[in-house]
């Protein structure tokens, strides 16, 4: 079920992309003219919820200059209140927060993006007061806007965002939760209330966001944006692992898949965004084997043998080299044997 919008539409696994098709064609989907960008989204309602309430989003303009100028940006939301109040907040959020950065006259990243957060922020307060909404719904947002070789991160909440640059996983944003404190405090990992946010969006009239960068950017990065419903079950390592094996579409799938293996105890969402290089195609990431265990398991439900060796070209040639190795070993130990 798709909903016709003003400038793009809704899909119905949790995502928003507001799309503007270039005439000019893309290298693929998902590219952005100034730097090159492969994308993948997905989202699943995990094994313990009917329903889902997080929701993505991405905005890459058509038009050159407005993408040199406002980047392209990405959103995911996670939100609370019931089902009908969590899901109407958290793709409110996404709408607004999009709408509001876009349309933002500034140059200046960080304060037209605080100012979408807070317009969404205000846009949720008010709608919570009406009693379709529920007073409870809320949401949490995490966004980053990539532009021109240089990325921003704003969040409020406890969805995270990641940067994922040469096989080592770094978290930008900062939780905004019990747990965070409490972590801070040196208190135990299950310890009760841990999951109770200090602060979202839509709760009260104004709201402080934490703002990151700018960063710079190296081709081979991935951002990730994902939800608690993927951090609480899955490790640091283990995301850093699975995020960094495969391409940005299967990688943003092979984590949700990672994280209903462990219960799937919330919705959980990931959004993996690689910056491109020149030569660059669909391959996928740069690190380590991964060991045996979740992977594997991994690599069954997508349809791969678990721990396969992957022939690459460097492999190929290795295997020739020693060919002829062994052939002209063989020849010379031929001559010898006929000489005496």
């Amino acid at each position: 079920m798709k909903e016709q919008g003003e400038s793009g539409w809704s899909s119905p696994a949790g995502g928003t992309q507001h799309r503007l098709q270039d005439r000019a064609g893309r290298h693929g989907a998902g590219l952005d003219r100034t730097m090159d960008l492969e994308i993948g989204q997905f989202s699943d309602a995990g094994r313990k919820r009917r329903n889902n309430e997080d929701w993505l989003g991405t905005f890459q303009p058509e038009d050159a200059g407005r993408l040199a100028h406002k980047g392209s940006l990405f959103l995911l939301a996670d939100g609370m209140g019931g089902h009908e109040g969590g899901e109407l907040a958290s793709r409110q959020a996404v709408d607004c927060v999009i709408r509001a950065y876009m349309e933002d006259g500034g140059s200046d990243v960080a304060a037209s993006l605080q100012r979408a957060v807070e317009a969404a922020n205000a846009a949720l307060y008010g709608a919570a007061r009406k009693p379709r909404q529920g007073r409870n719904s809320g949401t949490t947002l995490v966004a980053g806007v990539i532009r021109r070789g240089e990325l921003w991160v704003a969040n409020v909440g406890d969805s995270r965002a990641y940067l994922l640059r040469r096989g080592l996983l770094e978290q930008i944003s900062q939780d905004h939760s019990w747990a965070a404190a409490g972590e801070k405090a040196g208190l135990s990992e299950e310890w009760v209330g841990r999951h109770v946010l200090t602060r979202a969006l839509g709760t009260k009239p104004h709201v402080e966001v934490d703002l990151f960068g700018p960063l710079p950017l190296e081709a081979g990065d991935r951002l990730i944006l994902c939800s608690d419903g993927l951090t609480t079950p899955l490790s640091d390592a283990e995301i850093q692992e699975i995020a960094d094996r495969y391409p940005p579409q299967r990688a943003s799938e092979a984590l949700i898949q990672a994280a209903n293996e462990r219960g799937g105890p919330d919705n959980v969402s990931a959004l993996v965004v690689k910056v491109k290089g020149p030569g660059q195609g669909r391959a996928g990431g740069a690190g380590q084997e991964a060991s045996e265990g979740i992977l594997d398991r991994v690599d069954r439900a997508l349809g791969l043998v678990p721990g396969r060796l992957r022939l690459t070209p460097a492999l190929i040639a290795a295997a020739l080299l020693a060919a002829l190795i062994l052939v002209g070993l063989g020849f010379a130990l031929g001559l010898l044997v006929l000489g005496h």
